[in-house]
């Protein structure tokens, strides 16, 4: 493991409040790998409460308030098909406000879509854009915002589902090594996908 990779390892047993084992991390290479590693060493508080259902109906019910589209909004709704590109930005900040809660931030390929991936200088990939947001759909903004306001929205002291493991391993992830939350997912190995050493 490297200094980057400890880093990551102890912020996360920090916040979980549990030791995983040095061999134990020497074999775990996925996002995914590291929330049931948490997970099988966890006693779990069970509850009714359905955090992502619960964060969206709080979004969906901020956006019908605010006058955003009036669409029938589903967990596959495209984030974009709900958020005029004319309005984003201002409409954007005034979901997060009235959500009380930080949303991800938009990037240029949010605005323009004909933007290429990557920025080309003399005909060479050169440096790769940040992923928009506005491709996802609603499940995954959803899992976006609880993973950045994990700290808020989830008791880490009383952990109730193999879901939350996996929004708090990710808004960790996140802060640790600087990738955006939605440029996270469960299946990226640590090293070749998100480039921690």
């Amino acid at each position: 493991m490297g200094l980057d990779s400890v880093e990551l390892a102890m912020s996360l047993e920090k916040v979980f409040n549990i030791q995983i084992p040095g061999p134990e991390w020497g074999k775990i290479s996925t996002i995914e790998e590291i929330s049931e590693a948490f997970y099988a060493k966890m006693i779990l508080e069970p509850s009714d409460k359905n955090i992502s259902l619960s964060i969206f109906n709080k979004v969906k019910n901020i956006i019908k308030y605010l006058e955003i589209n009036q669409i029938t909004i589903t967990s596959q709704t495209k984030v974009k098909d709900i958020f005029p590109i004319e309005s984003l930005q201002k409409k954007w900040n005034e979901l997060e406000s009235k959500l009380e809660l930080k949303l991800p931030k938009l990037v240029e390929m949010d605005f323009d879509s004909n933007l290429k991936s990557y920025i080309m200088v003399f005909g060479f990939k050169t440096i790769k854009r940040k992923q928009p947001v506005t491709k996802g759909t609603m499940k995954q903004l959803i899992d976006w915002i609880i993973s950045l306001n994990y700290k808020k929205i989830i008791d880490l002291n009383k952990v109730t589902s193999k879901y939350e493991i996996q929004r708090i391993v990710i808004g960790v992830t996140s802060e640790k090594i600087g990738i955006p939350v939605n440029e996270i997912e469960l299946r990226h190995s640590i090293t070749n996908d998100l480039g921690v050493d």
